[in-house]
């Protein structure tokens, strides 16, 4: 994993590759608002990775309350946690190789970075945003064996008090690999002890899905009992899609490769006996 000079650098190469697309008069005309997808990213040739589309998935969220029949295209549909079963799968071979597996995750018009290595998952993001309200800055999540996700326990508010807001941030617990979940609509004594929500590296399923996503599907379910319809369509809103990424062989060092299964195999000079 890069270190912090390291991470500073890629983020710096990657804004300038964006500004370059963003001159591209082809581009603009694609990507108004300069949300270039996956793809056109990848033709680009910003750098050397390919997505193999046989190890990628596309599935969707089903948050509960959207049984309406606009919905219907959920029945059938692999859902996240059908992805999720799928990469602890192939986890394994994480675990035979030692080879970490990278997938680039689009979710809610976003990208982020999920790398699978046999002890741990990371998520990389350049949006701090994610993390919580504020932050400008990109981060680095790391989920093992000693991480814990906590819902802490806010005091108990009378009515005049109580907060509507349900927006969950994360915090950097005191111990190495905790995280801490706050949700200001659960109610209890503040002397209460945090509720474990998930341990482990499995905890990073229950970021994604309770933290990450919850965000815009609970607006999303707002959206749909006043019946609002937003613009996006209602699939790109439940959609999520791992794309699972390799590192291309430099031409340069293919084209010797292919050189040298070219050359002729030599044969052992015969030398005539002497009369």
């Amino acid at each position: 994993m890069p270190i912090k000079s390291q991470l500073d650098s890629l983020i710096r190469e990657g804004s300038l590759e964006w500004r370059n697309l963003c001159e591209n008069e082809t581009y603009r005309e694609r990507f108004p608002d300069k949300h270039f997808d996956l793809d056109t990213v990848l033709q680009a040739k910003v750098r050397p990775i390919s997505v193999a589309p046989e190890k990628s998935f596309i599935g969707f969220f089903h948050p509960e309350g959207l049984e309406n029949g606009d919905c219907d295209f959920l029945h059938g549909a692999m859902s996240f946690d059908n992805i999720w079963d799928e990469i602890c799968l192939t986890d394994m071979h994480c675990s035979l190789t030692g080879d970490p597996l990278v997938y680039i995750i689009s979710w809610n018009d976003h990208f982020f970075i999920l790398k699978v290595e046999q002890d741990s998952y990371y998520i990389i993001d350049t949006l701090g945003e994610r993390l919580y309200e504020g932050c400008n800055q990109a981060f680095i999540l790391k989920f093992d064996r000693d991480t814990t996700i906590h819902q802490r326990i806010e005091p108990k508010k009378s009515d005049s008090e109580h907060i509507t807001d349900e927006k969950k941030e994360v915090q950097e617990g005191s111990c190495k690999g905790q995280i801490t979940i706050n949700s200001s609509n659960v109610q209890g004594n503040s002397e209460e002890e945090p509720k474990i929500v998930c341990t482990g590296k499995e905890s990073c399923k229950e970021y994604i899905k309770s933290f990450l996503a919850a965000i815009p599907l609970r607006e999303l379910q707002v959206d749909l009992k006043k019946g609002l319809m937003a613009s996006t369509p209602l699939h790109h809103r439940l959609q999520i899609e791992f794309h699972y990424t390799r590192h291309l062989q430099p031409v340069i060092e293919s084209s010797i490769v292919e050189a040298i299964a070219d050359i002729p195999e030599i044969q052992p000079l015969e030398v005539p006996e002497e009369l």
